[in-house]
């Protein structure tokens, strides 16, 4: 009777986490090498790693409407490290929210070709000027003045205005 070893290799986990803006971007480059030394702690071997920037939250986390998205890819041995790894980065309180997830390793080439797909889509989205709708314009009656005038004095003659 044979005993199923489970084969465990090296798998690729994609990290993305949220940093508060009140954090300058020279404040974020240390916050990103602790967050890094979190990962290399658990044995984790790091790899891509790109800041997307500050942006506008979806929902406002402690009072806080804006934040810097960072996304680092790592390998790690031993997938039972993810919960310590989590543990620490929910305890760390520079960063409002992280998100681990396993992901197949892709490489530098695909990742931009993957960057020029999205951006050519969002080009191809957005409506040329050709195609845009013309905003409506009001439509005016003229009116000739002596209409206006001939109204005007049949209002003024009415024993209704007081």
């Amino acid at each position: 009777m044979t005993e199923n070893i489970p084969i465990t290799g090296i798998k690729n986990y994609e990290l993305f986490y949220l940093v508060s803006n009140q954090y300058t971007e020279d404040e974020l480059k240390t916050i990103k090498e602790k967050v890094n030394s979190i990962l290399k702690k658990y044995g984790g071997q790091l790899g891509y790693s790109e800041s997307l920037g500050k942006k506008k939250l979806a929902y406002p986390i402690n009072k806080i409407n804006h934040g810097y998205y960072v996304i680092t890819e790592f390998e790690l041995a031993d997938p039972t490290l993810m919960k310590s790894i989590s543990n620490d980065l929910k305890l760390d309180k520079e960063v409002l929210r992280a998100q681990l997830i396993a992901k197949p390793k892709i490489t530098l080439k695909e990742i931009e070709r993957q960057k020029r797909q999205r951006a050519k889509a969002a080009e191809e989205a957005k409506p040329k000027a050709e195609e845009r709708p013309m905003a409506k314009q009001k439509e005016s009656k003229k009116v000739d003045m002596k209409q206006l005038d001939e109204k005007l004095d049949e209002i003024l003659k009415d024993d209704a205005i007081i």
